[in-house]
């Protein structure tokens, strides 16, 4: 089966509902991040300082066309994913994608708790309401792109409710 591409903003779960989909389905799970991190042997936020966004974007670029189109995989993809390159059409032509949208204002608690957790774009010692700004600013510029996902979700959806949706989906020629 193609694969299964889920994209959303960081915090959004897609790591977490990607695991138990894939577990739902039988596919395996890759995060992308995680994967560029041990090729790299390097945080996400160390290729950042190291070596500036346009080379992780790049090696996101190179991770996401070296999978196969009918690996069985769920790939949760990181934040920036879909909007740079051909990353976005290449996802549609070999998979489903999944935009999981999560309310900003979750989001934002996800995202501040978790700012020690590597997150390259967000200052971490901005106070909350810097930081809720710059995840409202990031959101509508990504969002374009994720909304040419094949399927919208509510980040909110059961494993079951997405199985469904993944199974009825019939895509537009």
């Amino acid at each position: 089966m193609k694969n299964i591409y889920l994209i959303g903003m960081p915090s959004s779960g897609k790591s977490t509902l990607g695991k138990e989909l894939a577990k739902n389905l039988g596919f395996s799970f890759t995060d992308m991040d995680k994967l560029i991190e041990t090729r790299e042997q390097k945080t996400i936020s160390e290729i950042f300082s190291n070596h500036g966004e346009a080379h992780f974007r790049e090696l996101e670029r190179k991770t996401l066309h070296g999978f196969q189109p009918d690996q069985s995989m769920v790939i949760a993809t990181g934040g920036g994913v879909p909007c740079f390159f051909d990353n976005m059409e290449y996802m549609k032509k070999n998979g489903i994608s999944i935009f999981l949208n999560v309310e900003l204002d979750d989001l934002a608690k996800r995202l501040y708790k978790a700012q020690g957790n590597n997150r390259p774009l967000l200052d971490k010692s901005q106070s909350e309401e810097a930081v809720i700004a710059t995840i409202k600013k990031t959101f509508e510029e990504r969002l374009p792109f994720y909304k040419q996902a094949d399927i919208q979700v509510d980040g909110e959806i059961s494993v079951n409710q997405l199985l469904w949706l993944i199974e009825s989906y019939v895509p537009v020629q």
